[in-house]
């Protein structure tokens, strides 16, 4: 919790494990088909508009979707030979917007 830390780790330590996943809501397959049925209306009222226009206009509806994955990296210390506990630290650390959010929180 300093920018400046006064102490070297041992070798070896901290082991920390990284997971890199790409986030997928739960609820993905229903927004898929929810997207799907809009495109193909989308697709409907392109071709009745294109009926009407020069056929070089190219063929899409408004609507644009971003199907980008969003991926996360998650960083977990598993292990440190140089780990002191230190009960209340995070509370005693915490922001104080945090603390006056959540006067009654107690962490687990």
């Amino acid at each position: 919790m300093t920018e400046d830390p006064t102490f070297e780790p041992q070798d070896g330590s901290p082991t920390i494990h990284v997971n890199v996943r790409t986030v997928r809501n739960t609820g993905a397959n229903s927004e898929y088909e929810r997207m799907w049925k809009e495109h193909e209306n989308e697709t409907k009222e392109a071709e009745e508009a294109s009926s009407s226009q020069d056929e070089d206009t190219p063929l899409h509806g408004s609507e644009k979707y971003d199907l980008s994955p969003v991926t996360t990296y998650e960083y977990d210390v598993v292990a440190c030979a140089d780990y002191v506990e230190d009960m209340g630290c995070w509370v005693r650390n915490m922001p104080q917007a945090i603390k006056d959010a959540n006067p009654n929180f107690v962490p687990t």
